[in-house]
């Protein structure tokens, strides 16, 4: 068998998937003979990887781009990235996209003699490394699928937990979160409201609702005494970010759309307690080792939930209710009226669950 030597891995998901994949890279880097680690991502996750010094280059797919250029002009962008892909002479393809054309142009046009990917219905027909996924993710963590599919590769993955790097020097990045939370007392929390933008217009179901989110806060600053809230969120979510600021005792900050990633992972490693939705927030904190609360609605938390499994990382879901999860094999009951995985969740609920939590405090 060819020595392995260079990689590409494929990954064109969000945030919280591509960290689910630092500890491939990180197991790449112990082997002897692996000379680069190079990365196909989509448009908007670069900065989750690129101070990451288990790889080498970084390319880009950005289709939002593509949708905005005519025919020959991304024939010609697509052309010049085989060209650059082609000529880095690839052992292996690790292929966390779930779809079929990566392992074709792979292996055929790129002349990489060996692809991985997940067997998920038809979608491994180019491939010729296959772990087989029946009923895609589920009862296990996205992260043990994803460090088995480059076990079936040889390439052993024993350290499994997340990693997130900051650029250096990290002065500039502390003195620009610094300015940004400059009006909160030195103990302060950090809460995500949005999330689920990837759910298109049933975002709604991945959200607690805001008040909860109020109430809630409310009786951390009470009990816990944490003051000050720094609401984090993207550009789209500014309004909801607002709704949940005229709710909460001041002091407090809305951030969204206001900080780039690297920002954004600085004002949560500096607050004593994050909140948010299951979302791409949820796995940077547990990469920078920040405690936090995430709230499950369809989506079961043992599949893609706070990865590993920590005291002060708590996933909290309604246990009570016989539909839930819903979420199997990339779908979930979209005609749901009332989403009461959410919405008959309760802050009373939630605080009752927290109570024992020592390490939140």
């Amino acid at each position: 068998m060819r020595t392995l030597r260079r990689v590409l891995i494929v990954h064109p998901y969000g945030i919280g998937d591509l960290l689910f994949v630092t500890p491939v890279m990180r197991a790449l880097r112990l082997i002897p003979t692996i000379e680069t680690v190079d990365l196909l991502l989509g448009s908007r996750t670069r900065e989750v990887v690129e101070n990451n010094p288990h790889i080498n280059d970084i390319f880009v797919v950005d289709k939002d781009h593509a949708h905005r250029q005519t025919v020959l002009e991304n024939l010609r962008d697509q052309w010049e990235l085989g060209q650059k892909l082609r000529a880095k002479h690839y052992d292996l393809i690790l292929d966390y996209s779930l779809r079929r054309e990566h392992a074709f142009f792979g292996r055929f046009f790129l002349g990489i003699p060996r692809c991985a990917g997940f067997a998920y219905k038809k979608r491994a027909t180019f491939h010729n490394i296959r772990f087989p996924l029946p009923e895609a993710f589920w009862k296990r963590h996205v992260v043990d699928f994803y460090c088995d599919l480059a076990e079936a590769a040889g390439i052993p993955v024993k350290d499994r937990f997340l990693e997130y790097y900051f650029s250096k020097p990290l002065s500039l990045i502390e003195a620009e979160a610094a300015e940004k939370l400059k009006l909160l007392p030195g103990r302060f929390l950090t809460v995500a409201p949005g999330g689920g933008d990837s759910w298109g217009k049933e975002a709604s179901f991945k959200r607690w609702p805001v008040k909860y989110f109020a109430e809630l806060i409310k009786k951390l600053q009470e009990e816990r005494n944490i003051h000050g809230v720094a609401i984090l969120g993207s550009h789209s979510e500014r309004a909801l970010c607002e709704e949940l600021q005229a709710m909460v005792r001041p002091p407090s900050i809305v951030l969204a759309g206001e900080t780039k990633l690297a920002q954004t992972a600085m004002v949560l490693k500096k607050s004593a307690l994050f909140i948010g939705n299951d979302g791409g927030l949820v796995h940077l904190a547990r990469a920078l080792h920040v405690p936090h609360v995430a709230f499950y609605g369809p989506v079961p938390p043992e599949v893609y939930g706070p990865y590993p499994p920590s005291p002060d990382a708590i996933a909290i879901f309604k246990s009570d209710l016989e539909c839930r999860p819903c979420y199997y094999k990339f779908r979930y009951n979209k005609q749901c009226q009332t989403i009461a995985c959410l919405k008959d969740l309760k802050p009373d609920e939630v605080f009752e669950q927290l109570g024992g939590q020592a390490e939140l405090k």
